[in-house]
């Protein structure tokens, strides 16, 4: 009978770093699929209303998971209600904060601010936890942003905003770079970085990432309703849709499923597995996969600027993740004799 050896710490640190770079991936990919997606169910429901909706269909599929998955028990909270609560507060307030923002700020706006997400993270980070900036990060970061760059001046250009074009043009683009929403925009990705960061925090680590997921979405619900309810009461949105037709409700369980329900799983087993700086970087990876969804599926063309600045983005997360691996070689290695 042979016994089963232990793993090495090297080995236990290639699988972790392994697990959460796919599980970022595949976030990254999903929430790319959700951008075009968004635009078209924008078309047939306000920002406020379809947000409940997508939730309360992650709902049922992720409590269908767990229970058939680990069993009916699973779906009770291991840690305080009020802890759930807040999680949920966070989630929710990144979908009004995000939505607030793209209503009151021009979307190239929103691309440059998002490109700023490592940067916010890891302030984020550092005010909630103290922990050093991970090895390579200002490297990565300024990658990134410089990716991110190339990516919105070119399609600037291309629309006659910010960068190119007469006087008039250059005017115009200042307005639609300073419309009042940034600093929501910006709130908007604390507050989910902050849930990223507490949900690894106050769960055991035994605890499974659909779990997690589970609870904070359902718990999520309660606050979307009230903030919808808050937007009808001013009259910042109208009547909800009711009677959608039968392509708009197939595109909200599609987006629901994969964007919202599997795509926070996914993320938050990378944020368990690499941390939440990386997870900054791989943020800057969703517009990409954006760009290259929208040319597949649904015939939108990039812009070459699009494709050299996805290109830099992308050697900016590749880099970060050299730089982890060499760390933990480093560390597993045995000290010299």
């Amino acid at each position: 009978m042979t016994t089963r050896q232990p793993a090495e710490p090297a080995d236990l640190a290639r699988r972790a770093a392994l697990v959460g770079t796919l599980g970022y991936l595949i976030a990254s990919v999903l929430w790319g699929m959700n951008l075009p997606l968004s635009a078209a169910l924008l078309q047939h429901f306000d920002p406020f209303w379809v947000s409940p909706l997508r939730y309360a269909v992650a709902t049922v599929l992720l409590g269908g998971l767990l229970v058939a998955s680990r069993g009916v028990r699973q779906l009770r909270s291991p840690i305080p209600l009020w802890r759930i609560a807040v999680l949920s507060l966070c989630v929710a307030s990144f979908l009004v904060l995000y939505n607030l923002g793209l209503y009151r700020t021009h979307p190239m706006t929103v691309a440059a601010l998002s490109a700023g997400s490592p940067v916010y993270v890891a302030v984020v980070s550092r005010l909630m936890t103290g922990a050093r900036l991970e090895r390579g990060f200002w490297g990565a970061t300024a990658l990134t942003l410089v990716g991110a760059g190339i990516a919105v001046q070119g399609r600037a250009r291309a629309g006659g905003g910010v960068g190119g074009g007469d006087d008039d043009d250059a005017a115009t683009g200042m307005v639609q770079f300073l419309q009042g929403g940034e600093l929501l925009v910006v709130l908007a990705i604390c507050s989910w970085t902050a849930y990223s960061i507490l949900a690894q925090r106050w769960f055991a680590p035994e605890t499974p990432q659909l779990r997690r997921t589970y609870l904070t979405t359902i718990g999520a619900l309660p606050w979307l309703l009230l903030f919808w309810v808050g937007a009808r009461a001013s009259g910042l949105v109208g009547p909800p849709n009711l009677q959608p037709a039968a392509g708009p409700v197939l595109q909200l369980l599609v987006a629901a499923v994969f964007c919202t329900a599997l795509a926070t799983v996914a993320w938050n087993t990378g944020v368990n597995r690499l941390g939440i700086q990386t997870g900054g970087l791989w943020q800057n990876m969703v517009p990409v996969f954006a760009v290259l969804i929208s040319l597949l599926f649904f015939g939108v063309q990039p812009l070459p600027e699009q494709l050299i600045g996805g290109a830099v983005v992308l050697a900016g997360v590749l880099y970060m993740q050299w730089q982890r691996a060499r760390s933990a070689r480093a560390e597993a290695a045995p000290p010299p004799r």
